[in-house]
C-alpha cells in the first residue's frame, strides 16, 4: 500500500468513536490500548468495582489517561409509575419467555444438557465453565430475597428470559435511580448500555418516567454537549479528535 490522499470525505470525528466488548485477558489486553469505550460484564457491583480497577491500572500502564477509556455495564431497566405496576409488567413480560430457548442457550453456555433435571429439580447442578457458575452466584448475591434460593432449571428461564445475563432495575422511577446510583458509586463505571424487552415501549418508559427523576438528581444531561460521540462521552472539552495518548493520533499527516 502507498501513501496518497484520503479520496473520501472522512467524518467530523475522522476516527470512529472505539468501542469493545470482552474482558477475558486478550479483551482487556486489546481495550486498554485501543478502545474509548469497553462493555464490561458484570452481575454485582463489588466484582464488577475489581474488574474496574484493574483495566485502569492496564490503561494507565499503556500511557493513556483512564479517564480516556469510558467504561459501561449492561443493566435491564423496567420502570413504571409505581414499584408494583413495574413488577407488574416485569412478570407480564415473563408470561411470553421462550423456554425452550433460554434452556437451550444456557445448555450450550454449559455445554450440557439439561434434559436430565425437572424443571422445580432443587438438586439440580452443573458444572460449567468458572464464568458461568460465578454469573449465577452473582444473581443470588445481587436479586433482594434471592439470597438462599435453590437454584432450578425454572428459575434459570426466570432471570435470563428477559433482558439477558445483566442486572436489572425493575421499579418506581426512584427505585431504579437508587440502583443504577449504587452502581456508578460502589462498581465505579461510567454509564450503562441498557437492555430491554420490549423496543420501543420499555425505552418510552424510561424517557417518561426515569429521565425526569434523573434529572431531578442532576445526574443526566438535559441536551447533548456536542455533536459528536467522542465529545459527549468523554466530556473533556478537546474536540472530536483522537485524543493524544491514543496510540491511533500518531497516524495523521499534519496540513502543510
Amino acid at each position: 500500500m502507498k501513501e496518497g490522499p484520503l479520496t473520501t470525505s472522512p467524518s467530523y470525528q475522522r476516527t470512529p468513536f472505539l468501542f469493545q466488548a470482552g474482558a477475558s485477558s486478550a479483551g482487556k489486553a486489546f481495550a486498554t490500548k485501543h478502545a474509548e469505550c469497553m462493555f464490561l460484564p458484570g452481575l454485582e457491583p463489588a466484582r464488577t468495582r475489581e474488574l474496574v480497577e484493574d483495566i485502569r491500572k492496564r490503561t494507565a500502564g499503556n500511557g493513556r489517561n483512564p479517564d480516556n477509556l469510558k467504561l459501561i455495564a449492561g443493566v435491564l431497566i423496567i420502570v413504571d409509575e409505581t414499584d408494583e405496576k413495574a413488577q407488574a409488567k416485569y412478570q407480564d413480560y415473563l408470561s411470553y419467555a421462550d423456554y425452550e430457548g433460554t434452556l437451550s442457550l444456557f445448555s450450550g453456555w454449559l455445554n450440557t444438557d439439561l434434559s436430565q433435571w425437572d424443571d422445580d429439580d432443587e438438586n439440580f447442578r452443573f458444572t460449567g465453565p468458572g464464568g458461568i457458575q460465578s454469573m449465577v452466584t452473582s444473581w443470588s448475591a445481587t436479586i433482594p430475597g434471592t439470597e438462599n434460593v435453590k437454584w432450578t432449571k425454572r428459575r434459570i428461564v426466570q432471570e435470563l428470559a428477559i433482558g439477558g445475563a445483566h442486572p436489572r432495575a425493575i421499579g418506581s422511577p426512584k427505585t431504579v435511580a437508587d440502583i443504577l446510583q449504587k452502581w456508578i458509586d460502589e462498581a465505579g463505571i461510567d454509564g450503562f448500555n441498557i437492555s430491554y424487552a420490549v423496543s420501543p415501549g420499555d425505552f418510552q418508559d424510561i424517557v417518561k418516567w426515569l429521565l425526569p427523576e434523573l434529572r431531578t438528581r442532576g445526574v443526566f444531561w438535559n441536551d447533548y454537549a456536542a455533536p459528536t460521540a467522542r465529545e459527549n462521552f468523554l466530556g473533556d472539552g478537546l474536540g472530536p479528535r483522537l485524543r493524544d495518548d491514543h496510540p491511533g493520533s500518531k497516524y495523521k499527516w499534519a496540513a502543510e
